[in-house]
Formats: C-alpha cells, structure tokens, sequence
C-alpha cells in the first residue's frame, strides 16, 4: 500500500532498512577498542589514588581519633552546678525592710530581712515576768524549807504556849463579857429611873404652874384692892413676892425637866455604850476560841513536822521544775525573737528575691535563694564511658557560654547510682518487654586552678567536660 503524495512537500530520500546498515572502514574497531581500554585504566588509576588518598586520610585522622577516644571521654550533657541555699523565715510577721537586691554579693552575717519584732519582743517580756515569778517562788520555798528545819523544834514550843495564851484569853473574855453584861443592865436600870426622873419633874412643873398661876391670880386681885383702899401696900408686896416666887419655882421645875430630860440621853448613851461592849466582849470570847482552835491545829501540825519537810521538798522540786520550764520557754521567745532578723546563713549572691516590705510571710515559704560563688559540674557520662575513669581524673572543660575559655579540673567523685535510679519514677524492668538503654550515671568534676578573672559562671550553664581516663 502507497502512501499518498503531496505536491508541496519535496520527496525525500529513502533510507536504507535496519538491516542494511552500511559497512565501516577497516580501521575503525581497533581505534574504539583502544580508546575504551584507556578510559578503564583511567578510571582505575583515579580510584585507586582516592582510596589511597582516603585511606592515607583516614589513617591521618582516624589513628589520632582513635587514640585520643582511648585516652579521653567527653559528654554534653553536663551542667554547672552551685550550692543554693534557700532562705525562708522561722516565724510569721510582716516584713518591715529589705536591704538588698537581686543578684546582689552579700556575706556572711548580712540582714536580709527584718520582720516586726513587736508580738515577740511582747512574748520575751511576758516569759521574764515569769522567769522572775517563778525564781522568787523557789527562793521563797528553799526559805520555807530551811526555817521549817530550823525553827521546828522551837515552832512546836510557841505553838503550845499558844494554846495557853489562847485558854487565858478565853477566861478574860469570858470575865470582860459578864462584866459587859452587868453593865448593860446598869445601864438600862439608869435609863428607867431617869425615865421616872422625868415624870415626877413634869408633875412638880404641873404643880408650880399651878401655884404660879394662884400667885399671880392673888397678886392681881390685892393690886386692884389697894385703889380702893381694901388693903394695905404691905399686903400687896407680900402677895407680889410670893407670885415672883412661884413663878422662879416654875422655871426651876422646868429647867429640872431638862435636867432630867439630859440624864434620860445620857443613860441610853450608856445603853448602847454598854451594849457595844457586851458585843465586842462576845466577838472577843469568839475570837479567843478561834484563836484556842488555831493554836491546837498549829500543834497538831507540827507533830507531823516529818511529813512537812516533805512537802517542802516536794515545793521545791516542782518551783524549781517551773523555773526551768519558764527559762526554756524565755529562750524559746528570745529565739524567735532573734529570728525577726534574717542574716545570711553564707556568702553569695542573692537570686529570686521575692519578698518586699509590708509583705507577711510564713514559716516555711521561700523569700530568697543563695548562691554560693564555689561552681562545679555535674556531667552524666554513659555507662560505658565509666570503665576507666576514677577519682582524681584530669579534666578539660568548655562552657557554652565562653567557647574561648578553657578550665581545668579533676573528677572529684563518681555517684553510687545512675540518674533514672534516683528519678521519682525509677525503671522497673521486672515487667513487660525489656528494652536496654545505656544509662547515665552523674560525674561530679571541680574546677582547679581558676584564673583570677574568671567569666562570670551562673549555676545551670551548660558545660563540655573531657576526661582523661589514661
């Protein structure tokens, strides 16, 4: 089948079958082959001068390599470390004063904090009262011991002459009270005779009145008779002086009405006189048999002065325990006292400061930290980077933070367990799949020969320790 022409296309040239490829020259097959042998010796030559030469490379840096990893083990994973110390109060109250700042260098013995010292400075003046109290209790017991052991014979002695003191009293009261009595009865016998005193002196006044009153009647009757003659000027001055008379014998019995009226207050003055009397000279026969009982009992108990002296031990003792509980109670409130000042306990640096003044704080919450400028680094070594490393070790060590700096040191020691030993979870691979993981143990390593002006190095600083284990 013929292909269809097209007019405006020109006709190409057939080609020739595959088949019918056209032959080459002679030459051509020995040229081809010499040219593909001499790339092959070339590719070789250049292959066997890279192995060479990485071998030679390898050798230059692998033996040094080698050696080296033989001689040293280095880790990463380790960080400076530093003490720190965290400083909380002993007691509650409200911060009055801060004096320092954060990341300040304070020493030793530095006030940090001043808390309100009032309430315990009130507790150390309340426990000395007490102090004093119970010291002048045991004074005053000791005392009592040594007089009871020194005055008892003679106490036993007094006490007897006491009872005796005591009944004589009794006869004189009981004397004072009958002589009290006689005189209460006197003395109202008094009031009744002055009582009868004063009716007959009101019935002489009723009876003068009387005669005064006839006196001047008669008096008055002569005087109006001697107008007219009747009678004698004689017999008028005789009756005028018998009405004066009577009348002068009226104001006397009057005035004995007084008299007798006085007498009367008098005597019941002496009534209640006597009767005052009659009651003290009871209250003191009363206070003679009180006194009578008193003296029987104190020398009742001086016959068991034994059992006395025991008791007053036994005062002793317990003032003294009671001395020595408020002394320790006194100390107790002196130290917490004390504590109202917050020193620091080292020297360092002052880091998360986080009280202020007018702040209150409690036992126990955390105001600040500490750290100690003494630095070291804790590196966690693999396992089985521990097989030749031992104490004393000579260390190289690189801080992230100042890669130009290089620092001596030494291992100082190895801990007795690895880190996930001491985690709060620790592994237990008693169960389950096990799988193993190359642990970690902690290396602590000191800094040696410090330069004197060291970078600054701040706890937690990430560290590059290289020990040298042979």
């Amino acid at each position: 089948m013929t292909e269809p022409t097209d007019p405006s296309t020109p006709r190409m040239r057939p080609t020739a079958a595959p088949s019918e490829t056209p032959r080459p020259n002679a030459q051509q097959p020995a040229t081809a082959t010499t040219t593909a042998a001499d790339n092959g010796r070339k590719r070789k030559k250049i292959f066997l001068i890279g192995g060479i030469v990485l071998l030679i490379l390898a050798l230059v840096l692998g033996i040094p390599w080698y050696l080296h990893s033989e001689k040293y083990v280095s880790t990463d994973d380790a960080y400076v470390r530093a003490h720190v110390i965290y400083v909380s109060p002993q007691v509650s109250a409200q911060v009055l004063l801060v004096p320092v700042l954060d990341n300040q260098y304070v020493k030793k013995g530095t006030i940090l904090v001043r808390l309100d010292p009032r309430d315990y400075q009130a507790a150390v003046n309340r426990y000395k009262a007490m102090l004093e109290q119970a010291d002048a209790a045991r004074r005053g017991s000791r005392y009592s011991l040594q007089l009871v052991k020194r005055t008892a014979p003679a106490a036993l002695s007094g006490a007897q002459a006491q009872v005796a003191i005591a009944r004589a009293s009794i006869a004189t009261a009981k004397a004072g009270e009958a002589q009290a009595a006689a005189a209460f009865d006197q003395a109202q016998a008094q009031v009744s005779a002055a009582i009868a005193a004063i009716a007959r002196a009101k019935a002489d006044v009723v009876a003068d009145a009387a005669s005064s009153m006839k006196a001047a009647a008669d008096y008055r009757r002569y005087a109006s008779l001697l107008k007219t003659g009747d009678v004698t000027p004689q017999q008028v001055d005789s009756y005028r002086a018998a009405a004066e008379s009577a009348k002068a014998i009226l104001a006397a019995a009057g005035k004995m009405v007084l008299s007798r009226r006085a007498e009367l207050i008098e005597a019941k003055a002496g009534v209640e006189a006597a009767r005052e009397n009659r009651v003290a000279a009871g209250a003191q026969l009363l206070q003679a048999n009180a006194n009578l009982l008193k003296a029987k009992s104190r020398q009742a108990a001086l016959n068991v002065i034994p059992q006395q002296v025991g008791q007053t031990t036994s005062n002793v003792s317990g003032s003294t325990g009671r001395v020595n509980e408020a002394r320790a109670e006194l100390q107790q409130a002196e130290l917490n006292l004390s504590y109202c000042t917050i020193r620091a306990p080292v020297s360092g640096y002052v880091t998360k400061k986080s009280v202020e003044p007018g702040n209150y704080v409690t036992v126990g919450s955390t105001l600040l930290s500490i750290v100690r400028p003494h630095m070291w680094v804790v590196a966690n070594f693999k396992e089985t980077d521990l097989t030749h490393m031992k104490p004393n070790d000579p260390v190289t060590i690189s801080v992230d933070a100042y890669p130009q700096y290089t620092f001596k040191g030494y291992v100082q020691s190895i801990q007795a367990g690895s880190g996930a030993e001491f985690s709060l979870l620790p592994p237990e691979n008693a169960t389950g799949n096990f799988v193993k993981v190359v642990q970690r143990v902690p290396v602590k390593i000191l800094f040696k020969d410090l330069p004197k002006h060291m970078p600054y190095l701040a706890a937690g600083m990430s560290a590059v320790p290289e020990v040298k284990v042979r």
